[in-house]
């Protein structure tokens, strides 16, 4: 499995862990905009850390590739 996707599948399963974990406490108790400025915050992360490190990999194979 290629590191990107590891990375980004075991941030995801953290974030909905954290999300269900804390975020109904959140939701119960009226902030509402806290959980989902969080939430919005996680998925921004986790795409951008996909993103960064599918191009890491990328080019980590194109240097193995011209040696």
């Amino acid at each position: 499995m290629k590191r990107h996707i590891l990375v980004t599948v075991l941030l995801t399963i953290y974030a909905l862990f954290m999300t269900f974990y804390f975020g109904l406490d959140l939701l119960k108790s009226g902030h509402a905009f806290r959980f989902y400025a969080t939430l919005i915050a996680e998925i921004v992360i986790i795409t951008l850390t996909f993103f960064a490190l599918r191009r890491r990999d990328r080019l980590r194979d194109q240097r193995k590739r011209q040696q």
